[in-house]
């Protein structure tokens, strides 16, 4: 569909069931610029924030730049596009000299690790296919793939930081933070508690970009320990749910929000949660 066709599609969907309120999961960008649309049927459309800032948060690179000028430690990256441009920024050497160790990639737009990559010089001797993971490929292929693409995109050519994970579900309204979940991934399960670092980073990106909505952002350790930004996410996270096994309730926190007062503390989850995915279910 057009924008535009897809915008009167949702806001049918939204007057048929009766709905107040629509926090769009997809076109965040697009939709926001027909808020007017909605609001003239009466209809508020939440998508986070205006057009060119969800684009700026989206692309990875210009997030990570901007986020880089207010002193935030930051995953660093080079920026190519195809084979020529893979190749050119290895021909310079040694390029993130305090981060030694294997090299990854991933496109500079995306969603749920697609694309991503871990990349290899020499494969171990004797390696057999099925002892490889799904993201571990060698420099020899990785160029023969690229030169098969004939509409390369732009990718990020990073460091393999092989630190904790740490993704942070926060809750925000009009540049104010109302609360956090951190999760940590370990291996079947994850492990939610609250995190002052995640909450700090979240309070700054929700009041620099005035953001508004359900969102998450996520981080990596380097090997010193610090905590480096990947990436912000201008919607809600798959891991969500989990957050509800939690003391903090993020949509609600959002919807009181939008009905009455800003609290002034942000919302702490007590103690930690160990959750799986499945463990969601139960309940149900």
């Amino acid at each position: 569909m057009s924008p535009d066709a897809y915008a009167n599609w949702l806001l049918q969907i939204a007057l048929a069931e009766g709905a107040e309120l629509v926090v769009p999961y997809r076109r965040r960008d697009e939709l926001a610029e027909f808020q007017g649309m909605f609001k003239a049927q009466g209809v508020r459309l939440l998508t986070v924030a205006d057009s060119h800032t969800i684009r700026l948060i989206e692309d990875k690179p210009s997030l990570l730049a901007r986020m880089q000028l207010a002193e935030i430690p930051t995953t660093p990256f080079r920026l190519f596009e195809g084979a020529e441009g893979y190749a050119r920024l290895r021909a310079e050497g040694r390029l993130f000299p305090d981060h030694p160790g294997l090299l990854c990639v991933k496109p500079a737009a995306g969603i749920y690790g697609a694309g991503f990559r871990i990349l290899h010089d020499e494969l171990p001797p004797d390696t057999p296919l099925s002892g490889l993971s799904t993201l571990d490929l060698s420099d020899v292929a990785f160029r023969a793939l690229l030169a098969t693409v004939s509409q390369p995109e732009p990718m990020m050519l990073m460091p393999f930081l092989e630190g904790p994970e740490r993704s942070v579900d926060f809750s925000c309204y009009e540049g104010h933070l109302l609360g956090t979940v951190t999760r940590v991934k370990a291996k079947t399960s994850q492990m939610l508690f609250h995190d002052s670092y995640g909450e700090e980073l979240a309070g700054l990106i929700a009041q620099t970009f005035k953001l508004t909505g359900v969102l998450n952002l996520q981080t990596i350790e380097d090997a010193s320990g610090t905590q480096r930004l990947m990436e912000v996410n201008t919607r809600a996270s798959g891991g969500i749910g989990m957050t509800g096994l939690t003391n903090v309730n993020l949509p609600a926190l959002l919807l009181n929000a939008l009905d009455g007062p800003v609290p002034d503390c942000p919302a702490r989850v007590i103690g930690e949660v160990c959750a799986g995915r499945r463990e969601l279910f139960w309940g149900v």
